[in-house]
């Protein structure tokens, strides 16, 4: 008879059949991620159906919020304090899956949660998408599309707000205008604790991530670690941050499933005085006696204006909505164009990249779920860089970045190919053919991000119903200038990589493999690269511009500088698609700051109304 096994070996054993077997139940749980989220919205649904039945009858509020993502969440909070608000969301609860870093990467692009838009064909780029037509993710959930993305807390360059406050002829607008409600926002906890720039004790907590896995690689480099807004290792949304402390407030209202189609107007001055939902199939009417906001996104927002006959007059009757307001919606849409170059890949004895297969096991989700660190606690984004490429330069815009780096320490682990086809709508057999020989290997990928672009899309109507397909056409890559600058990038950070001592100490080195499509051009030449961001163009979902501000008789102004929708009264919006130039940056953070700043005007006014009203009662 055989000896007992020592209780060591034991343990050691049972960790070896787990580091096995685990990586097998985790993809197991992957491929049924789509049966989970619509289980736990489905459940959502059906409790939210009978409260909207029984309990939820009120339908006149101080205040209608449209939407509570990043914007809408800051606004909701902010205005409750003094007012009775009505919180209007299309979507459920937020999945509690949302609340892991890791899994930003594999949430995407699910009906659940996800609004799920996609561009028109796009002519000159998006060649290795489906139909070549981009995929844009927007969050539909309390808190929107915070939950689902890469946790980067970026504010943007100093001269994008400068360059908004001068086309818009208001300094508030400027950097120094908007840093303030940057900072009130903002709990930071961090190396450049700076009071002049960061806030403390605002409502969402800003740290570096636990887990920076490659980071310290590349801020070695002379680049910048990513900050996240997190929390004891789990993402802080704006639903955590500024919805859920305050859910039993009893002036805030929410109602769920409640997808807006129009806003209601009456008189020669077209005063908003409501709006019209669906809540669960039942069409119903919520009344405003201030104002109502729409912060349903760079999407939802000027969707529902045009459905309400605010937009281009010729348009709007082309589809069969009568015009009221003749205003630019939809016009200059903006949003950053990006490739993920690489793999960059590693000396087989460098394992210090995050490979999937290997480092989510056991360890990491102890380590996770008992002290909110590990692998788990970052969504691969680890470090960023903004540079000047020589067409900025040659703009004399030298100081003003033109390109930003994003450093993915993610290797390519077995499903990725399956997954950028679900998350980015990539075609899943050109991503298998191109990763193949790479597949398991320690490497990384660097996002090369068209911060400032020229072209400048739209978005349109194509029928009179909210069901009716919105098109959008982002006119990514048109202008050839937006194509040389973004070769510039790709080819400034392949040079950063192979001629950087902190890199080559790894070995890193760009992959052998040519990209499907690009085989008839010479390999890593200036047509090579064109041809490679020509194909593998992703979107960053950093849009910007269908509802843009601008100064008092422009033209070009959907929106005052205190975000009135012009030609009405009792109207704004509030989110990022009233920004007229995109930040150079991610735009969720400057998201965050146009709700607070919004809600600061929107009781700026009303407190100067009622102030008046009382002077006027004394006199």
């Amino acid at each position: 008879m055989a000896p007992p096994m020592p209780p060591n070996e034991v343990i050691r054993r049972s960790f070896q059949t787990w580091n096995t077997w685990l990586p097998t139940i985790i993809f197991g749980f992957l491929g049924a991620l789509g049966m989970y989220n619509q289980a736990w919205w489905q459940m959502d649904m059906m409790s939210d159906q009978f409260k909207a039945t029984y309990y939820d009858t009120k339908d006149t509020f101080d205040f209608i919020v449209v939407g509570s993502g990043s914007a809408g969440a800051v606004v909701a909070n902010r205005l409750s304090q003094h007012y009775n608000v009505l919180l209007l969301e299309a979507g459920g609860e937020p999945n509690p899956w949302f609340s892991v870093p890791a899994m930003s990467f594999l949430m995407l692009n699910y009906p659940s949660h996800d609004w799920m838009y996609k561009t028109v064909p796009q002519k000159h780029s998006c060649g290795a998408l489906p139909d070549r037509r981009s995929g844009w993710s927007g969050g539909k959930c309390l808190g929107g599309t915070s939950h689902i993305n890469f946790l980067i807390h970026l504010r943007g360059h100093q001269k994008d707000y400068d360059y908004i406050a001068n086309i818009t002829g208001d300094k508030e607008w400027s950097f120094d205008g908007v840093l303030k409600h940057f900072k009130s926002v903002e709990d930071y906890n961090g190396q450049w604790d700076d009071e002049r720039y960061h806030g403390h004790g605002g409502d969402m907590r800003v740290a570096l991530p636990p887990y920076t896995g490659m980071g310290e690689y590349f801020v070695r480099a002379g680049f910048s670690h990513i900050y996240y807004p997190i929390k004891d290792g789990r993402r802080v949304s704006t639903y955590k941050a500024f919805i859920e402390p305050i859910r039993s407030r009893p002036t805030l209202t929410i109602y769920k499933f409640s997808v807006v189609t129009k806003v209601l107007m009456r008189g020669e001055n077209n005063q908003v005085f409501g709006v019209e939902y669906e809540r669960h199939g039942v069409r119903k009417t919520a009344y405003a006696n201030k104002e109502v906001i729409l912060s349903a996104g760079s999407i939802g927002s000027p969707k529902i204006l045009m459905l309400s006959g605010i937009g281009p007059k010729e348009h709007l009757q082309t589809v069969g909505v009568r015009p009221k307001v003749d205003l630019p919606v939809g016009m200059n849409l903006q949003d950053h164009i990006s490739t993920y170059l690489g793999p960059f890949v590693l000396d087989e004895d460098k394992p210090v990249s995050m490979l999937f297969d290997r480092d989510i096991n056991p360890s990491a989700f102890l380590a996770f779920t008992r002290t909110g660190t590990g692998a788990l606690s970052s969504s691969g984004t680890s470090a960023t860089a903004f540079v000047s490429t020589p067409m900025a330069k040659a703009a004399g815009e030298g100081d003003w970045p033109d390109v930003q780096f994003i450093f993915l320490g993610t290797a390519v682990y077995s499903r990725m190919a399956e997954d950028m086809a679900h998350g980015f709508h990539v075609r899943q057999d050109l991503m298998k053919k191109y990763f193949e020989t790479d597949k398991g290997k320690d490497s990384f990928q660097i996002i090369v991000s068209l911060a400032r672009p020229k072209a400048v899309g739209h978005m349109k109507l194509s029928g009179p119903r909210f069901s009716d397909d919105f098109l959008i056409d982002p006119k990514y890559l048109d202008n050839e200038y937006d194509v040389k600058t973004l070769v510039e990038g790709v080819k400034m950070a392949v040079n950063l990589v192979e001629n950087t001592t902190v890199f080559q100490s790894l070995g890193a080195r760009f992959t052998g493999a040519v990209f499907p499509g690009c085989e008839n051009v010479i390999f890593r030449s200036d047509a090579y690269w064109e041809c490679f961001i020509r194909q593998y163009s992703l979107t960053l979902h950093h849009i910007v511009g269908p509802c843009s501000m601008g100064r008092k008789g422009s033209k070009d102004a959907v929106v005052d500088t205190e975000l009135k929708v012009v030609g009405t009264k009792g109207l704004r919006v509030i989110d990022a698609s009233v920004l007229p130039k995109v930040p150079i940056s991610n735009t969720n953070y400057p998201a965050i700051m146009v709700g607070e700043k919004g809600a600061h005007f929107v009781l700026n006014t009303w407190r100067n109304s009622e102030n008046s009203q009382t002077n006027e009662i004394i006199r």
